[in-house]
């Protein structure tokens, strides 16, 4: 599921609940900082990736969003 299709599904909010905690989390934990991008260099992306959480009997549990940087186009 992209980003596009979270924001404009049925369960927005919950969606958007989960990016929140998610932020809110990497916040907490000091994950990262925000730094000024040096001349010369490239910043590298992220992307939100979402997955929908079920109990045994295949019931909507939760909506999980994690925010992942895109690692591979570093150089």
């Amino acid at each position: 599921m992209s980003y596009n299709e979270a924001i404009t599904s049925e369960h927005y909010e919950k969606w958007l609940e989960a990016m929140l905690s998610e932020l809110e989390s990497m916040e907490a934990n000091k994950v990262w900082e925000l730094v000024e991008l040096q001349q010369g260099m490239k910043p590298i992306g992220c992307k939100w990736v979402f997955k929908t959480k079920r109990d045994l009997k295949g019931n909507i549990d939760r909506h999980k969003a994690r925010l992942v940087a895109k690692g591979f186009t570093q150089q």
